[in-house]
């Protein structure tokens, strides 16, 4: 069975810290590992409100979680300004990312591909949406 949660917040910094708190409760009650799916989580929204809306406030900013016995799965959107095409292929995926290493410019793209197993983007109708998923350990409960 697949469950999903949708949760939206206005595009300011402030709010990124309410989306963390939910989904550090949504781990904890699913007994996940919180830490690398919040850090994906928190660069994806914040991209969002400095990039697509440019650190303007007022703006809407969706995340959708979806969890299926296997795997988990975020969507963030908005209608802000779309990301460059490629940008989100030329980050690297880093095994052991460290965020004072890395250039400010791709970071966040970076620590989102380093913490989850698929990264995808898609700006369609006027709707931007970064998906991005992560397998479930066997053991790990939903």
């Amino acid at each position: 069975m697949t469950r999903t949660i949708t949760l939206a917040i206005e595009s300011q910094a402030e709010c990124i810290e309410l989306l963390s708190g939910a989904l550090g409760g949504l781990c904890r009650l699913l007994a996940l590992p919180a830490a690398p799916i919040e850090i994906a989580m928190v660069e994806a929204v914040n991209n969002v409100v400095e990039h697509a809306y440019h650190g303007e406030p007022g703006h809407p900013v969706w995340v959708e979680f979806e969890w299926a016995p296997n795997r988990l799965s975020l969507r963030v959107r908005d209608r802000g300004q779309p990301m460059a095409p490629g940008r989100l292929e030329a980050a690297p995926a880093l095994a052991d990312p460290d965020p004072a290493a890395l250039s400010p410019r791709s970071r966040g793209l970076t620590l989102i591909k380093s913490c989850m197993d698929t990264v995808e983007y898609e700006a369609r109708d006027g709707v931007n949406t970064l998906s991005m998923s992560r397998a479930l350990a066997t053991g790990e409960s939903v």
